[in-house]
């Protein structure tokens, strides 16, 4: 099927739904309340935010951001990097010290100039746009209508009986603010009320951008172009598009950046003296546009892109990042910032481009704890972590390949193993390849009871052994993947892999456990506090414990991936479990992590999303690691 065909379709079903929900957002009524809360929504007194019908007010404000400053509420914390690796999709800047960025749900961003906060966006949904009047008057958009808005303490949850898609929002003022999106959504604030313009056309609107209360400009997807003239909307020249991604503005010009689909084009243009004028075309996945002046503007893209447009010519920059960069705001008082995935910020000094963002950013695929002040973690291409004084430093792991999981006999002896049978040992300082077979077996999981007794396993049920001097490799009595192994001590060792296997070690030779209630799901974690409580858990919220005697199968309590299990004791026990689920059709990730207080299982999902893979210790406490190098902290 034609994609520019099936995206005119798509925009006229939009166009159809905004016909049908255009009747109820207008007007949307205030009653003379602080808060700007539209028809049917009540504005609690003491906190200052709007809640649905037959929502409860809360009795006081929570506060605007937790303690330390890089946590998500009173349990989680990041690690690493900082000051996360969620994604973000816009930013907004008054000055160099205040900076915004939203994107992934639940949070929102800020830079003071030193530092940064995460705070509370006061929704659940993805922000997609970002727009302020100033340092007290901030709004972010985003999917299924959500509204929200900075009021210089916290962020507000505003209800404007809009449920479709928010792309973009604009303002002069506090009292002068549109939101525009799909479905024919264009809706204006005035201080008061929110209401809809009675000329409004029921389009797909990606763009809005204004000089002046009475100059503004709004922009369809098929690049047709309206403006405010204080009284009414009327047409103005457009140019006919595809897709239109951005609209900016400066000096009274504005500017654009759109898609011609079929031709893989992504256009930069311009309006000059009544017309829209092509600037500049790539073959670039760019999704972003912010005028500096009328002759000037930075465009973001795919894989650290970016693309400067100035008095001197066009520059295709690379900003030494791997990350797509999703948006750009450019202002003379607050200067250039781009923001993009996992949690990179890039910000324009006199000397380049640099990254906001501290820490490693390759995905987590394993971890282990000596103690609370000594713990390693390791992942994709080769990523070799050290946790020590409170902080997570990189280590030069001398290796590209993958590492799946890290184990220590003490903090001067570290192993990590990895895709093609690779070992990789440190002293604490820096990293060795001990190991590497091309088109070997991947290596996915390591333990041991002492510096002499070092076991790793892996696919094709690969099990290899250290003594201390060298690695050799074992029988094994099956030719499954093995995922993971741990034991008690050198004579009570387990393994547990694809296919429901499970291995038992008795100091001498590896033997296939036969279950009660055998599986074909994959396990993909062990651990234990003895020879007598010992827990394996796996695919479709598979679990298993074993009492010393018999192996046991628990009453479920997920229907995920259970990916990790770890603990302090019998009745301090944690599993995560990972999985995808369909929300309105469309696959979404979740993690929850879950706790055994010996008598019963308590499942919390793990708060903004996000994709983990790992769990181990921090102390008493656990933590998980995922994708963008997410090193996660929970505090019960």
């Amino acid at each position: 099927m034609n994609p520019a065909w099936t995206h005119r379709v798509e925009v006229s079903l939009a166009a159809l739904l905004g016909l049908i929900l255009g009747a109820c957002v207008a007007p949307l009524s205030l009653d003379d309340r602080s808060c700007p809360c539209g028809d049917g929504w009540t504005c609690c007194e003491a906190t200052q935010m709007c809640v649905q019908p037959g929502a409860t007010c809360q009795q006081s404000q929570q506060p605007p951001a937790v303690a330390p400053t890089l946590c998500l509420d009173e349990n989680w914390c990041w690690e690493n990097p900082t000051p996360h690796a969620h994604y973000y999709r816009a930013v907004w800047a008054s000055a160099p010290n205040d900076v915004w960025a939203v994107g992934a749900p639940g949070m929102a961003t800020h830079w003071d100039g030193q530092n940064w906060k995460i705070h509370r966006s006061a929704t659940d949904q993805s922000l997609l746009a970002l727009f302020g009047t100033g340092p007290e008057d901030v709004w972010a958009v985003g999917r299924e209508g959500a509204v929200v808005r900075w009021n210089g303490k916290a962020w507000q949850a505003v209800g404007t009986g809009l449920t479709q898609l928010l792309l973009a929002v604009w303002g002069s003022s506090p009292e002068d603010i549109w939101v525009v999106g799909s479905g024919g959504a264009l809706l204006h604030w005035n201080g008061t009320d929110w209401s809809r313009p009675p000329d409004a056309l029921p389009h797909y609107y990606t763009g809005i951008w204004g000089f002046a209360p009475d100059d503004v400009r709004v922009i369809s997807a098929e690049g047709n172009v309206w403006r405010w003239n204080g009284q009414a909307w009327v047409p103005e020249p457009g140019f006919a598009s595809d897709r239109v991604w951005s609209l900016s503005g400066a000096e009274g010009v504005l500017w654009a950046l759109d898609e011609k689909v079929d031709e893989g084009i992504w256009r930069v243009l311009r309006f000059v003296k009544g017309e829209w004028q092509v600037v500049h075309e790539e073959r670039r996945r760019f999704t972003s546009i912010a005028a500096l002046s009328a002759d000037e503007a930075w465009v973001a893209g795919p894989e650290g892109a970016a693309l400067h447009i100035g008095p001197e010519g066009i520059a295709l920059n690379f900003l030494d990042v791997p990350e797509n960069l999703a948006h750009v705001w450019a202002s003379r008082e607050a200067g250039l910032w781009m923001v993009g995935d996992s949690g990179q910020v890039m910000r324009k000094t006199d000397t380049g481009w640099v990254s906001m963002r501290e820490g490693a950013s390759k995905t987590v695929l394993g971890g282990w704890e000596l103690n609370a002040a000594e713990a390693w973690s390791c992942g994709e291409q080769g990523m070799l972590l050290r946790w020590r004084e409170g902080a997570w430093s990189t280590l030069a792991s001398g290796t590209g390949a993958a590492l799946h999981d890290v184990w220590g006999a003490s903090p001067e002896e570290v192993w990590a193993v990895g895709a093609e049978e690779t070992i990789v040992r440190s002293d604490g300082t820096a990293a060795a390849l001990r190991r590497h077979v091309p088109g070997g077996a991947a290596l996915r999981g390591i333990w041991g009871s002492g510096p002499t007794d070092i076991w790793a396993v892996g696919a094709q049920g690969r099990i290899l052994h250290y003594d201390g001097q060298d690695w050799s490799v074992r029988e094994s009595p099956t030719s499954v993947t093995l995922n993971q192994v741990w034991g008690t001590d050198a004579r009570n060792v387990w393994a547990v892999g694809e296919l429901g296997t499970l291995l038992h070690h008795d100091g001498t030779t590896w033997k296939v456990v036969s279950l009660e209630k055998p599986t074909r799901q994959a396990f993909r974690d062990v651990w234990g506090t003895g020879p007598d409580d010992v827990w394996v858990v796996g695919a479709q919220g598979s679990i298993r414990h074993f009492d010393g005697k018999r192996w046991e199968t628990p009453v479920p309590f997920a229907k995920g991936e259970l990916v990790g299990i770890w603990g302090t004791g019998p009745s301090d026990l944690y599993v995560l479990e990972a999985g995808e689920e369909l929300v309105q059709g469309i696959p979404k990730a979740f993690t929850n992590l879950h706790h055994y207080d010996g008598k019963t299982w308590k499942g919390a999902a793990v708060p903004y999303g996000g994709r983990f893979n790992a769990l181990w210790g921090a102390g008493k406490e656990p933590r998980i690691g995922g994708a963008g190098g997410s090193i996660l902290h929970y505090q019960p």
